[in-house]
């Protein structure tokens, strides 16, 4: 089986938050918190943190090679840092991205057409939700010292398959301000904890 290693991207400045959206809290956990545990419940224990030095033993702080570059910034640092050939990445404020829905992510980057896997959802790439492979890091610092250091400008170079999602897209791409942070926690009623 593929071992995979997580990035959590966590260096955002959480403008229209208001605060740092992992410490949001669900049920008495941190966002932080609640996908730790998911991810060590998937068998990931080689969690990276970027962007933010979140106290936690279970997680390992990096910081980014490049700085003021964006979320591409970020998963540079943790596909360099990383052990695994693969690794999930994942931003913090998108704690609900169900297990099985990452397990069918996994499966589908282990038939292998592609260096990337990205979550999707009606029509909607989600950038910051997939599997990425840590041979795209030569190709991320090269389009980071370029004129568009974007994710985007990454998937589009490397290629991608997309898994599409059929749940609310709010549980993908995770929340950005504090209404949609109420939206996404009212919507969790029936969330089961694992």
């Amino acid at each position: 089986m593929t071992k995979y290693s997580a990035i959590i991207l966590a260096g955002g400045k959480s403008r229209r938050m208001g605060q740092k959206k992992g410490e949001l809290i669900f049920r008495g956990k941190t966002f932080y918190e609640v996908l730790i545990e998911k991810l060590n419940s998937l068998g990931i224990k080689e969690i990276l943190l970027s962007g933010y030095d979140y106290k936690d033993d279970r997680v390992i702080f990096v910081e980014d090679i490049y700085k003021d570059k964006g979320p591409l910034a970020g998963i540079h640092s943790g596909l360099i840092r990383s052990s695994a050939e693969s690794v999930l990445v994942i931003t913090e404020d998108a704690p609900f991205v169900p297990e099985d829905y990452i397990k069918q992510l996994m499966a589908k980057h282990k038939e292998g057409s592609a260096m990337i896997t990205l979550a999707s959802c009606r029509e909607n790439i989600q950038q910051l939700v997939g599997i990425y492979d840590k041979g795209l890091a030569p190709l991320a610092e090269n389009i980071l010292n370029s004129e568009r250091p974007t994710v985007k400008n990454l998937i589009n170079k490397a290629g991608y398959v997309l898994l599409p999602y059929e749940g609310e897209e709010i549980m993908i791409r995770g929340c950005n301000t504090p209404e949609e942070y109420i939206d996404m926690v009212r919507g969790l009623k029936d969330y089961k904890r694992r």
